[in-house]
């Protein structure tokens, strides 16, 4: 903690009067007390999650999965206590309550690699770019410890959501969801005062007599252990001329079922999700929409972020990037999967065992190989592949003899090439 300490607490007295003066500032938020955005941040912060970091290069020889230093830190564990899942998760939960979500890079003593990224959950922050350096400073005060800091805003991972106002930051969605939060909360209040009304009162006692409040109220106590109980089953009461008894109907209050709904639906239609997403009930074609439509434009921030803040500028250049991918084939249909699958086997695009993972088997020795079918030709070479010859060359087609390789390249049409794949390849298809 003694290095995180000191980098995040650079600079943080000589820019601190800045703050006071300029610059974005994102209060705290109070979604937190809503069951309807916590079971949204949980389904999208679980789905997100799933996304595998990869760092790759693209160049003339084609792609290549790397398996270097930060590959493994960023596939592996983020920091000491926090995996890929806990960090992604966490990011996608402080996006659906603030709109901005924030992750801190620490670096090794010397600053040669990164050693940790961590996500922070802030209470306020500022963002604000010096005049005099043209360098973008961010300040943050730190959920975990209720401390300030200040740091370089290239040392942080930032992605928000709603980017339409303010220079740095996501528009919050406290404003724009209040009137909906506090209509449904009112709809609860109700739905307890429901509740509550049930076991009121169900009837009064007129004493005809005088008599003081503590007579009064025993023979109110009276009348209820006498008849108000399970013991008597005729359901009759035996009253003098000193009391009567007067019934009250209770007309039971109907759940506003319809109102309560279409709030919800209301922060549904913000968040782009639905009780399906967030019940696991979807089918393979609304988990695509959901996927499009949150969990893809999230990562791809993710990938721009990553790529510009851990790699150099050199690194850029010669076409390495930060990627989050997923599977999404593992929400498919069986149909889909054995349809998908078997066009990607054939055209050598998968190995055995990615077929067979598809497909939910295990794994088999030696199958990580690609397999290639020859069954496909140029339309104009089609005579030449079929019978070994050009068809106008006036020679008997029949002929072994015409063409000695004509035998053996019939033989060939049935059979899949052999191909080994490299590690590299294997990862990234």
């Amino acid at each position: 903690m003694g290095i995180i300490r000191d980098l995040l607490n650079l600079r943080r007295y000589k820019y601190a009067p800045i703050f006071a003066f300029r610059g974005e500032y994102q209060g705290s938020s109070d979604l937190y007390e809503s069951d309807v955005v916590g079971a949204i941040a949980h389904a999208i912060g679980q789905n997100l999650g799933k996304l595998t970091p990869q760092v790759i290069r693209r160049d003339a020889k084609g792609l290549t999965v790397k398996d270097d230093y930060l590959a493994k830190l960023l596939s592996l564990r983020w920091a000491a206590e926090i995996t890929p899942f806990d960090a992604l998760y966490k990011m996608a939960s402080d996006l659906v309550y603030k709109s901005n979500a924030f992750a801190v890079i620490f670096y090794t003593p010397d600053f040669s690699r990164v050693q940790s990224i961590v996500p922070v959950t802030v209470k306020s922050f500022r963002i604000w770019e010096d005049d005099e350096s043209g360098v973008i400073f961010f300040r943050f005060v730190w959920d975990y410890d209720g401390k300030e800091y200040t740091i370089p805003y290239q040392s942080v991972i930032h992605i928000k959501a709603r980017y339409d106002r303010k220079r740095f930051i996501g528009t919050p969605p406290d404003t724009q969801l209040k009137t909906t939060l506090e209509l449904l909360d009112t709809t609860g209040e109700s739905l307890r005062n429901t509740v509550n009304n049930s076991a009121n009162l169900k009837g009064y006692l007129k004493y005809n007599n005088f008599a003081d409040e503590d007579e009064l109220k025993q023979k109110v106590r009276d009348f209820q252990e006498a008849y108000m109980n399970a013991s008597n089953d005729g359901g009759i009461a035996g009253l003098d001329n000193s009391m009567e008894f007067h019934e009250i109907t209770q007309h039971a209050t109907q759940i506003p079922v319809t109102q309560s709904q279409f709030l919800r639906d209301n922060i549904y239609r913000y968040y782009n999700v639905n009780e399906k997403i967030l019940n696991s009930t979807y089918n393979e074609a609304e988990w695509n929409a959901f996927y499009e439509s949150v969990i893809e434009p999230i990562a791809l921030q993710l990938s721009l972020e990553f790529t510009f803040k851990l790699l150099s500028e050199r690194e850029r250049g010669f076409g390495n990037k930060i990627i989050f991918t997923a599977n999404r084939l593992q929400y498919a249909t069986l149909q889909t999967r054995v349809n998908l699958g078997s066009q990607l086997f054939d055209r050598g695009i998968i190995t055995i065992n990615e077929y067979r993972e598809l497909m939910y088997y295990e794994p088999i020795e030696d199958g990580d190989v690609r397999m290639i079918s020859l069954n496909y030709v140029k339309a104009d070479e089609q005579s030449i592949y079929q019978i070994g010859e050009d068809a106008g060359s006036g020679e008997d087609p029949a002929d072994p003899a015409a063409d000695p390789a004509a035998g053996a390249h019939n033989k060939l049409q049935a059979i899949a090439l052999y191909i080994p794949t490299q590690k590299s390849e294997r990862k990234g298809v």
